[in-house]
Parts: C-alpha cells; sequence; structure tokens
C-alpha cells in the first residue's frame, strides 16, 4: 500500500478513535511555568510579552511563551511556545502554515532542517525552516511540534500521533516551538538560519527543564 494511502487510512482510524476515546484522556501540567525559563541566556536577553486574552482563548493553550532574544549585535529571534496539557476537537495546536497566511505573509521557501540538540530528541532535532514574506520584508521562521517526548515536523502525523497516544497512553499533551527571525534585504536566509539555530540550541535545556517527561 502507498505510503500516503496508509497516512490517510491512519488519519480516518484516528478521527474516529479521538472522539471515541477522548474523555479518557488525562491533563499532563508543566513541570515548571514557562516563564521559568531565563530571560538571560548566554549572550542573549528576553524581552517578555503577552498575547491578547481573547488570542489566549482562541487559540486555547494553558501555558505560553512570547519573547524577543536579542544579542549584542542587534540579531533578535522572536520565540513562541505554546502548551496544551490535552487537546481536544477545537482546540488543538494551530500549525504556523495556517496562521501566517493569514497575516498576510507567505511562504516562498521551505524545507526540514536538522538541528544537533545534545541532550535532546536523541540529540538531533528537526524542524520546519520557512521563508515568509510581506512586501519587501522576509522573514525566517523554524517551527515544530514537541509532543509526549516526540520531535514532529509533519502535521499529519503530528495528528495521527495524537490519537495513538489518546488511545493507548491516555495523555495527548504537547507544544508548539516556533522561532523567527528577520532576514535583511541582500542577506541569505541561510546566514540567518545558522545564527537562529545556534540560539535555539542554548535555549532548549532550558525549556526541556519545564517540559512533562
Amino acid at each position: 500500500m502507498h505510503r500516503r494511502t496508509i497516512v490517510l487510512v491512519l488519519l480516518v482510524l484516528a478521527t474516529a478513535g479521538y472522539t471515541r476515546f477522548l474523555s479518557d484522556v488525562h491533563a499532563v501540567p508543566l513541570r515548571k511555568p514557562l516563564t521559568s525559563v531565563p530571560l538571560r541566556i548566554g549572550e542573549w536577553t528576553g524581552i517578555p510579552s503577552k498575547l491578547e486574552e481573547r488570542i489566549v482563548q482562541v487559540v486555547g493553550v494553558e501555558d505560553y511563551l512570547l519573547r524577543t532574544y536579542r544579542a549584542p549585535d542587534g540579531f533578535s529571534v522572536s520565540v513562541y511556545v505554546g502548551y496544551y496539557e490535552r487537546q481536544g476537537e477545537g482546540d488543538q495546536i494551530h500549525s504556523p502554515r495556517h496562521c501566517l497566511p493569514g497575516a498576510g505573509w507567505r511562504p516562498v521557501a521551505s524545507r526540514v532542517r536538522e538541528l544537533e540538540t545534545p541532550g535532546l530528541n536523541g540529540g538531533l532535532t528537526r524542524a520546519n525552516q520557512v521563508v515568509i514574506q510581506k512586501g519587501e520584508e522576509r522573514q525566517l521562521v523554524l517551527y515544530w511540534y514537541q509532543s509526549r517526548g516526540r520531535n514532529i515536523t509533519n502535521e499529519y502525523w503530528a495528528k495521527v500521533w495524537l490519537v495513538v497516544d489518546s488511545i493507548f497512553r491516555k495523555r495527548n499533551d504537547g507544544a508548539l516551538l516556533r522561532f523567527i527571525a528577520s532576514v535583511p534585504p541582500g542577506t541569505d536566509p541561510e546566514r540567518v538560519a545558522r545564527r537562529a539555530e545556534g540560539f535555539v540550541r542554548e535555549f532548549l535545556p532550558f525549556l526541556e527543564e519545564a517540559f512533562p517527561t
């Protein structure tokens, strides 16, 4: 059977299974609040921000982190981490692929990037790398789903594992991790990606301390 067909079959089964077993899923809280991640990480200094309460309600997160970390030379990375103790119908992780176009940004290039992350995800984290553009502005986005010890970049597999874990592990907690950096005019996005990757490697160990096992 073709791989795509297998995925579609799993998704159909997952949808039915998720509805059936949703009531048995337990909420899994963070070990620490996301605000426990320090504002100073190496050379980076964080500036905290807040989402409007109506947006928090729409997104449905139990906890989130929204900060901009800036290096001494002015390079900055916007960080968003949204954590769900339990996901349900209409209350699940929202994919940036759906949200960004709605804000006027369009993707112009994308691929999966592998980041060396010692001590996390078996030492290698896969992230969706997307270059987006609005007018003359460009930004580089790195994002993935960190769910129940899994590092997931594919939205379809995220849904499959969501339901499999709901049924067999009685939990479906998870988080969206998203990092955004500006791409100045005339700058190679790969150069920006490498700089952002360096920050991500420093940031993740502190975040890992908050996530449940």
